[in-house]
């Protein structure tokens, strides 16, 4: 345990003041005192996280660094440095090295590696476009751009926690890592037109333990319908995102742990059906505590 004198405690707390306080400007100002140094120093020099960051900067690192005086020529595409802020989650080792492995210039090898891109791509540009196109969109991710990405990389595998472990050969999902909807869809290779997903708000969802989980049914839904038997008889693969807010902070909609595959215990009611689920992986404490209360 470090004990700070009064002294040290005051300076860190006026620092962490100053720091929740700064805008753009602000930030601007300090990159010009602190001179032409990388994001991470950047960071650790303003006592500034990444989301915190890019929450205050919206147009991105690269877009300040030429407001600092840095970079001479504006790095355009406004929309790209609001787009690596949403990237700011980011937790699976194997995502952040294929990310800076494209941008070396290495074309994706197998359906894994298409999934990873088509993940990176929704991301990027927000998955509106047909995913034939992602090579070439990728191509406008040039200079500071591309370089602001491969920064934010290196300061997400740098702040890694733990190593989550794959579960799939072709799905490239890690158990208790954190994905937006979008990019979920893009590891199942699912469209995210309304003809193949349908969103619906769920109020009765709730961690009972590690290990157990409820989940209600759409308010349609009888135990006899066709859906239903699926669950039960283990026909269709039911898998597990938990979110602790979908308050939208700064950097769009907040992302889901991804929880893994469930199987199937009981069931009880009728339109709607309340399922009990088996985790094939037990919940991390700190997601049990707020999955106890609700899944939003």
């Amino acid at each position: 345990m470090i004990d700070l004198d009064r002294d040290v405690r005051r300076l860190v707390l006026e620092n962490v003041r100053q720091a929740l306080n700064l805008n753009w400007r602000d930030l601007a100002r300090e990159l010009r005192d602190l001179g032409d140094v990388g994001l991470s120093t950047f960071l650790r020099e303003t006592g500034l996280d990444v989301e915190d960051h890019y929450r205050r900067s919206r147009q991105g690192w690269a877009s300040l660094r030429h407001t600092a005086g840095l970079d001479a020529t504006a790095p355009g595409d406004e929309g790209l440095g609001r787009a690596f802020g949403r990237m700011s989650h980011i937790d699976d080792v194997e995502r952040l090295a294929f990310l800076t492995e494209v941008l070396a210039g290495r074309a994706p090898r197998s359906p894994r590696e298409l999934r990873l891109m088509a993940m990176l791509d929704v991301m990027l540009w927000g998955g509106a476009e047909p995913i034939s196109g992602m090579e070439t969109r990728l191509a406008r991710l040039t200079g500071a751009r591309a370089a602001e990405l491969g920064e934010l990389a290196n300061v997400l595998r740098s702040g890694l926690r733990y190593v989550a472990p794959p579960l799939d050969p072709v799905v490239p999902l890690h158990v208790h890592a954190r994905y937006s909807k979008n990019e979920v869809l893009a590891a199942f290779g699912i469209d995210k037109s309304e003809d193949h997903y349908s969103p619906t708000t769920l109020y009765h969802d709730r961690a009972i333990s590690e290990n157990l989980f409820q989940w209600e049914s759409q308010s349609t839904l009888r135990s006899s319908a066709a859906t239903a038997r699926r669950y039960v008889t283990g026909e269709s693969t039911v898998h597990l995102l938990v979110r602790q807010s979908k308050r939208d902070e700064g950097l769009g909609a907040p992302p889901c742990t991804y929880a893994g595959p469930m199987r199937y215990v009981s069931h009880e009611g009728e339109r709607p059906v309340r399922f009990v689920w088996r985790l094939d992986h037990p919940l991390p404490p700190e997601v049990f505590h707020y999955a106890k209360a609700t899944a939003g």
